[in-house]
């Protein structure tokens, strides 16, 4: 559900001066645009208009329009997965921080993290939603 609030704000931004609705019909979407935003004003469960918010991002995709609603397209989810990908890692521990970042392998088991030479303690564990 939290992708599709996602999604939505970034579609809601976008509807300002009606050019993404005169574009939505032009690319012979419109009709899915109108369902996403009707479904919005109705209070339904917006999974029950991620079909067409699927079909509006593809119809714009392909006039060379990416990322409509979805950030990268690069990383779509898997379909049925929920949620965001999740790098999860170790940061700095000082409270101002270095840019080192060490990934944690995901099929490992939690340990404790890398040791912080500088102040002599381990690395913050993070989880970095993508």
């Amino acid at each position: 559900m939290h992708d599709m609030a996602d999604r939505l704000d970034r579609l809601c931004r976008r509807l300002t001066g009606g050019e993404l609705a005169r574009r939505a019909r032009e690319y012979g979407v419109g009709q899915q645009l109108e369902r996403v935003l009707g479904a919005v004003r109705d209070g339904t469960d917006p999974e029950q208009v991620r079909t067409e918010l699927d079909a509006l991002e593809d119809g714009f995709a392909r006039h060379g329009i990416e990322n409509l609603t979805i950030p990268r397209r690069d990383h779509r989810m898997v379909p049925g997965a929920v949620g965001h990908p999740v790098l999860r890692g170790w940061v700095c521990p000082a409270a101002r921080r270095c840019s080192r970042f060490a990934e944690r392998d995901t099929g490992a088991s939690p340990s404790p993290g890398p040791l912080c030479e500088a102040l002599g303690t381990p690395l913050v564990q993070v989880e970095i939603p993508l």
